[in-house]
């Protein structure tokens, strides 16, 4: 799969079906449009395209004001894995606000890309001031000799599936239900960095994990978790919040990994969220602390080690 960051260096793509869109997290609606651009592609014998950004357009306007739910390198990953010959993966800036939807159908989708079809959302919009739409550009594909599929929304349960709905479940602590909508638990990545060290000294040690602003942190509160780290799968149970009990006042993410002993500081772990176990709360000491995390540990250890 090749990755073009410029649209301006795109010079020599053949015939291609495009698809449209942020992409934020390539949930099970957005995989709709992926694998009918491959498949229309391969029918046609030309390239499959996904035309993209790399950061979230509403951040251009507002900064951080929508976080991310896949990192960049991720949602490369999963574009390969889809089956993508190319991703134009560029910056929403100035330009992109500034073009009319008339340019954008010529000069990127017909004369960059050399559309011959374009697949997109019902709700698609482009162009300056959103001034483009599925319909408007229906009529430009006709002027510039494209195809265009408007993709009707996918529903589970009777909701449609969205980026802001799977952010909504994840703001408020839902993960477990996130896997039917995203089409995978979620994650977060980070490196492990030294902080007080408080879990170490009463018998519960910690990694604690540095989070990149621009990704969504679910919920404060306590959750079973699968940690991956050096190619070996375990299990934790992480705690994200600012740990009352010792007057903390920052937020943190950190995890006791369960069968696990090693020094691990400055090593990178990936956190899949399975479940939301209970709030977090104060205690009036640390041993009422450390009773409730053997509970928690004893809830994790019953419900996903040893199911038998």
């Amino acid at each position: 799969m090749d990755i073009i960051k410029s649209i301006w260096d795109v010079n020599n793509v053949e015939e291609s079906v495009v698809t449209i869109g942020k992409f934020d997290g390539l949930h099970n609606g957005h995989k709709v449009l992926i694998k009918k651009a491959v498949e229309s592609s391969k029918k046609r014998r030309i390239k499959s395209v996904v035309f993209t950004f790399a950061n979230h357009p509403a951040n251009y306007f507002n900064n951080h004001s929508v976080k991310n739910i896949i990192t960049d390198k991720d949602k490369m990953k999963k574009l390969n894995h889809l089956g993508i010959d190319i991703v134009v993966n560029i910056p929403f800036d100035e330009k992109m606000t500034n073009i009319s939807a008339d340019d954008f159908a010529r000069k990127i989708l017909k004369e960059k890309l050399r559309a011959k079809k374009v697949i997109v959302g019902h709700d698609f919009t482009f162009a300056r001031n959103k001034e483009g739409n599925a319909k408007l550009l229906k009529l430009l594909g006709a002027k510039y000799n494209f195809k265009v599929e408007v993709v009707k929304p996918v529903k589970i349960n009777n909701i449609r599936v969205s980026s802001t709905y799977i952010r909504n479940l994840i703001a408020e602590g839902s993960v477990n239900k996130v896997k039917e909508y995203l089409g995978r638990n979620y994650q977060l990545e980070g490196k492990v960095i030294k902080c007080k060290q408080l879990g170490r000294t009463i018998g519960f040690p910690t990694a604690n994990m540095k989070i990149e602003n621009e990704m969504l942190v679910p919920k404060c509160g306590i959750y079973a978790t699968k940690v991956y780290l050096n190619g070996k799968t375990y299990f934790g149970a992480t705690n994200i919040g600012y740990n009352p009990t010792v007057e903390g006042k920052d937020l943190s993410v950190e995890t006791n990994i369960l069968d696990f002993n090693e020094d691990i500081y400055g090593k990178t772990i990936k956190l899949e969220f399975l479940e939301r176990i209970r709030d977090e709360k104060k205690f009036y000491s640390l041993e009422e602390l450390k009773s409730q995390l053997k509970i928690d540990i004893d809830y994790i250890y019953k419900k996903y080690i040893c199911k038998k």
